[in-house]
């Protein structure tokens, strides 16, 4: 084969692997800025998440301080029925002295702020 024919196959396949090599460069600038926009896509959700995960933190966190609060009104209730339950007795027990002292004879050992009417008769409560 001559030399100008050689160098002519070779021109043309040197033409041929530029075509390709403009494609690969081609395709490599859309993979870069695929690449870019997918990093972008990254970091917003990443910022997005980070911003969720505040606000679930801030809301656990007044979660905990309303069930903190929750447990203190709740030991303040237990207490106040006790207080409660406290002067209810103290008040029986106070009105029974001033029977006892009004009406001495009189035998008051059936009363009890435990008990009550049923039927007309004094009787336990369950």
């Amino acid at each position: 084969m001559p030399q100008r024919e050689k160098i002519a196959d070779l021109e043309e396949a040197l033409e041929a692997n530029k075509a390709y090599v403009d494609k690969l460069e081609a395709k490599s600038i859309e993979r870069e800025d695929l690449l870019g926009k997918v990093e972008a896509d990254m970091d917003q959700k990443a910022k997005e998440l980070s911003e969720k995960d505040k606000e679930l933190s801030e809301s656990a966190a007044k979660l905990a301080g309303a069930l903190e609060e929750n447990e203190k009104l709740r030991k303040q209730i237990e207490e106040i029925d006790l207080s409660a339950a406290n002067v209810l007795s103290s008040g029986f027990d106070a009105a029974l002295e001033q029977f006892a002292c009004a009406y001495p004879d009189l035998d008051l050992s059936q009363f009890s702020v435990c008990h009550e009417v049923v039927d007309g008769k004094i009787v336990p409560s369950d």
